[in-house]
Parts: C-alpha cells; sequence; structure tokens
C-alpha cells in the first residue's frame, strides 16, 4: 500500500473521545477497537485495490489535570495492522501517547508520545483522537442539533452533532471546506465526503461504544490521482480488568515525565547479516575511506557485525584509523547505540593507551545513545570522578564524563535508568568538597534537565563562591519551571558577581516570565547596567516573544541611542533575528 493511501486511512480514523477527564483510576478503562479501510486507488489510469485493518485493545486513562488543562493517556495494547492478507504485530500503534485538552474550550492543545517517532508516525496515532475528538462537546448545548467547524490532516470541515438520547449522540461529517496541502498530499482538490455516520454512546467516564463508517473521495488537482476509501470503525468497552500488562497503566501522571521507548521498540530493525569473521570485519573498515563513505553504508556495516565492535579497541590503540576516520567512526559508534557500541565506548574512555584526544571523542559519541547503559558500565564511568591517583589530564576527562552523563540521563528522562544516574550525580554533589567536581557536577545535573534535584541545585545559588553560583544559575536554567524561575528571581537582587547576574538573567529567560519579571530583565538593558549584564538581559528578553508579549516594541527604542556595537548586534538579532 502506498504511502499516500496510508495516510489517507490514517486521516480518517478515529472517531472517539471524552466526555469526563480527572485523573481517576477508576475511569481508566479499555475496549476492543477495530477499524477496516477499503482502498480504490487510480493512479495514471492504473487502478489497484488495498485493504488496511487496525486492531486491538484501546487503553484509555486520565492523566494529569490542572485549572487551565488536563491530559488523556490512550495505547492500542497488543495492536495489529493488516495490510491486504498481510497481518503483524504493530509496534508503532503500540506507542503510548497522550493529549492535552484546555480546560474551558476542551480544544486539543498538544499531543505528547512515549516514544521519538518520525512525523509521518506521530500523524498516525494522532488521527486516532483528532478525526472524532469531542471534548469540546461539553462546552456546546446540545438539546437541539449543532453544527461546527473542525480539522483533520486532510483538511478544515463541517461536522454535525445530535443527541440522541442522554448517552447517546449522533455524529456525521457534512462538508470540507478547505484542504491541507503538503508533501504527503501533493496538490488535492476537495475532498468529497460521500457518507459518514458514527453513533457514539457515553458513560460516567468516557465511551461505552462507537459504530459507524465513512466514505470519502479525494482527487488531485490534475486528475491523475483518485482515491476512493470506504471505513468502518467499531469499539466497544470490557467489563474485563484492564490488562495490566499494558505499558500506559505504568506511565506517570505527568506526561512530560514519561520515559522513552527504545527506538529499536518502535521501529525494529532486521537481524544482523555478519561479514564471516573479526578479521574480515576490520580488513573491511580499515579498507574503506570512513571520513567520505556514504553514511547509510558505514551505519549498515556497523549494525550487520555489532557482535565485532569490541574488536575495534586493539585497531584503534593500533593507529588503523586515521585522524578522519575516527571522528566519524566515533560519531557513528554513539549512534549504533548497541550493547557491544557502548562497551567500547567507555572500554575506549577508560584506556589509557589510548590519546586523550580519542578517549574524549569516545565520551562525546555516548551522548548520541538513546539505550541505558549498563549499571556496570555506569559504575566505571563513575568511579573514575573519585579516583585520588589521576592526573590533571584525567581529571579532565573525567569531569567530561561526568556531563556527558548529564546528557545521557536527559536522553532516558523519566526512566529508572535516568533516575539512577541523576541520584548518583547529586549524592556526589553533597558529599564532595572539591570545587571544581561540584562545578561539574552542577553542569552535569544541569544537563539532565531532572527537576527533581533543583533544591540541591539551588543550595548553590548563596555559595561563597561565584563560579558555582553561575553554575547553578546555568543548571536551573536547563529546568526552566514556576520552581526554578522563582530560585533564580530570589537570588537576582542580591547577586553582586557580574558572571553569576549574567547567568541569572539568561537563565532566567529559558522560562516564560510574567510582565513583572519582564520588566525586571528589561530594567538590565538600560545603559546603567554593564555591558555584560545588559547582552544577558536582552538575549533573555528576546526568548519572550509571543502572541501577548511584544518585545521588539520594547528593545527598539534602545538603538536610538546605543553607540556600542556589541549591545547594538544584540539588539538587531533581538529585534530582527527571527524574522
Amino acid at each position: 500500500m502506498s504511502r499516500l493511501t496510508l495516510f489517507m486511512v490514517s486521516a480518517l480514523t478515529l472517531p472517539f473521545g471524552s466526555v469526563s477527564a480527572s485523573a481517576n483510576d477508576n475511569c481508566t478503562s479499555w475496549g476492543n477497537f477495530t477499524t477496516s479501510a477499503s482502498t480504490q486507488m487510480t493512479t495514471l489510469n492504473s487502478p489497484s485495490n488495498n485493504r488496511l485493518s487496525i486492531s486491538g485493545a484501546l487503553v484509555y486513562r486520565p492523566l494529569l489535570r490542572t485549572e487551565k488543562a488536563y491530559w488523556l493517556g490512550l495505547q492500542l495494547h497488543k495492536a495489529t495492522l493488516s495490510v491486504d492478507s498481510n497481518t503483524a504485530k504493530s509496534p508503532l500503534y503500540q506507542v503510548p501517547f497522550a493529549v492535552k485538552v484546555g480546560a474551558q474550550s476542551g480544544q486539543i492543545l498538544a499531543y505528547h508520545f512515549a516514544a521519538k517517532l518520525k512525523s509521518e508516525d506521530e500523524q498516525k496515532l494522532i488521527a486516532l483522537y483528532q478525526a472524532m475528538h469531542i471534548e469540546h462537546l461539553k462546552h456546546l448545548d446540545l438539546t437541539v442539533p449543532v453544527t461546527v467547524e473542525e480539522n483533520d490532516n486532510m483538511g478544515r470541515y463541517k461536522v454535525r452533532y445530535e443527541r440522541v438520547d442522554n448517552t447517546s449522540l449522533i455524529r456525521q461529517k457534512l462538508v470540507y471546506l478547505q484542504t491541507t496541502q503538503g508533501s504527503n498530499l501533493f496538490n488535492f482538490k476537495l475532498p468529497e465526503v460521500k457518507a459518514d455516520t458514527f453513533n457514539i454512546q457515553q458513560n460516567a467516564c468516557w465511551i461505552s461504544l462507537l459504530e459507524g463508517e465513512n466514505k470519502t473521495y479525494v482527487e488531485s488537482e490534475k486528475g491523475d490521482i483518485r482515491i476512493n476509501v470506504q471505513q468502518q470503525v467499531s469499539y466497544k468497552t470490557s467489563q474485563q480488568p484492564v490488562p495490566s500488562e499494558a505499558l500506559l497503566l505504568t506511565l506517570p501522571l505527568d506526561p512530560k515525565k514519561w520515559p522513552m521507548l527504545p527506538s529499536s521498540v518502535v521501529y525494529p530493525k532486521p537481524a544482523p547479516n555478519p561479514l564471516q569473521d573479526v578479521q574480515t570485519f576490520i580488513n573491511t573498515l580499515t579498507a574503506l575511506d570512513l571520513a567520505s563513505l556514504d553514511e547509510k553504508t558505514l551505519e549498515q556495516l556497523l549494525y550487520d557485525n555489532q557482535a565485532y565492535l569490541l574488536s575495534l579497541q586493539q585497531a584503534i590503540r593500533d593507529g588503523l584509523f586515521n585522524d578522519k576516520a575516527l571522528s566519524r567512526l566515533f560519531l557513528k559508534l554513539g549512534q549504533n547505540d548497541s550493547t557491544n557500541a557502548h562497551q567500547l565506548l567507555v572500554n575506549l574512555y577508560l584506556d589509557g593507551e589510548i590519546a586523550p584526544k580519542q578517549r574524549f571523542r569516545s565520551l562525546m559519541a555516548l551522548k548520541y545513545i538513546q539505550n541505558p547503559l549498563s549499571e556496570k558500565l555506569a559504575e566505571q564511568i563513575f568511579s573514575q570522578l573519585d579516583s585520588t591517583e589521576l592526573s590533571d589530564e584525567e581529571q579532565l576527562l573525567s569531569r567530561s564524563a561526568m556531563m556527558v552523563m548529564g546528557v545521557i540521563a536527559h536522553n532516558q528522562s523519566g526512566s529508572d535508568f535516568a533516575h539512577k544516574v541523576t541520584d548518583t550525580l547529586a549524592d556526589k554533589l553533597i558529599t564532595t568538597r572539591d570545587q571544581q567536581k561540584q562545578a561539574t557536577l552542577l553542569n552535569a545535573l544541569g544537563n539532565s534537565r531532572d527537576m527533581r534535584h533543583q533544591d540541591n541545585i539551588n543550595k548553590y545559588m548563596s555559595d561563597d563562591n561565584a563560579e558555582l553560583r553561575r553554575r547553578a544559575a546555568e543548571a536551573l536554567g536547563k529546568m526552566p519551571n514556576p520552581q526554578s524561575l522563582k530560585m533564580l528571581e530570589t537570588r537576582l537582587g542580591s547577586e553582586q558577581n557580574n558572571k553569576a547576574k549574567s547567568a541569572i538573567l539568561e537563565a532566567m529567560g529559558n522560562n516564560k516570565l510574567s510582565h513583572r519579571q519582564l520588566d525586571t530583565l528589561m530594567a538590565y538593558t538600560q545603559k546603567s547596567a554593564s555591558k555584560s549584564l545588559r547582552l544577558s538581559a536582552i538575549n533573555a528578553v528576546a526568548k519572550q516573544q509571543s502572541d501577548d508579549v511584544d518585545v521588539k516594541s520594547k528593545l527598539k527604542p534602545l538603538l536610538k541611542k546605543e553607540r556600542d556595537q556589541e549591545v547594538l548586534r544584540a539588539l538587531m538579532q533581538a529585534i530582527h533575528g527571527g524574522n
């Protein structure tokens, strides 16, 4: 089935929504879900027919609620995808995702996924919810039939809702008003709704039954592509217990704290096809110009031969690769993200017989991994920091390793692995008295973005050492939230060191500021402040441009009397840089 047909079908699926959204486990439910679509497609007078179906246990779970918005969690547990006569499990459709809904409007505000997905795959999951979203109906009077305008992946359309009784309603898509044009849709005429009726039965929490059919016709502007899609959708709540193994049930209420599924789970690769032995692999790799080798070719070579990767440690020791080749090789080893790639990179970092430059590169490569390091490898990296017999060069490497561990934790944000890493970093920060180590650990915690440790970081905002105060401000700036913003603002007025104060200003700018806080930053853009503070304040203010805050109008008057070239450049960048 073509990508275009898959897009068409995904754009029509799925009609469901919610009538209640408190973070209440009593409302967590599941039901049997099936959608099937028959597609007739004619391309350049060449007809084709396809049939696609998706089925699984659709799990619904209310998540975090705030005064302004609430989150709904969804997962198609044990999803299967059938294309024509081929049926297989679908890791993509099993990815949990969450929908953020405006409390006052019922409109969709955002989506969040438990994996890093390709853009087109995000749209497939979004279509499971967006096409038939009914949260907004709680804010409409349905005592009489209502016609409203809504959007889906294909465009904007009119839809009619009619209440049948207290628990049932009928939804009918009437007509498309405009189409969404893009690389997936080429240039198409308005989709034509041939038929669209869905019956929805509700309960106190969500929906108990949904059945319906859609028929849509789409034609390209040139008339060379014509598509007819006929789709049926069925959902029925089950009275059986919610499947305990469904991943959605184990995730935090706040979707922003969800750990990411490894890409290998969502996009499983075929089994590796290795060369006959280790020596053949080494000979093949050294014979290639790695610096200019096609990216996909190198990635596939390393993937197929991941069983041999540990042998590269000796090859690097023996100088079998030039510097440019090593630079490329390390990058691809980090992106390879296999267990052996992890082991090799840590081995290289710890190997004193390898040049410091290459050991540093091995650390930088670890920043690209998405899968957790083994506990043993993490301990080996941490133990290096605690050694009392390190040369100056080794100390620099160990401090770099801590900052990389923070990045690795951020890549696995919310997972048990990430929490163990950041807990270790925080413990070392508390117990060490070495100020260089403290500065490094503050950086590392900042890199992790783990807000659980912001109180420990904040203690250094009042340290006697100005450099530690600066590092603490930078770390808090990497985890913007109301609490860290308050910590920064509290220190701003009393901070006397310009470098630390500049860091506070820059860090505050990473948050959404109130008008009062923005005015505070604007005060530091005036000529009465030092140049370093002015530059930091201008950069921070520039980040506040939004629909309701016109930062440019606040900064433009400063241009008229400014003579300092560096400040002028910063102002010009702030005012015109986003244009």
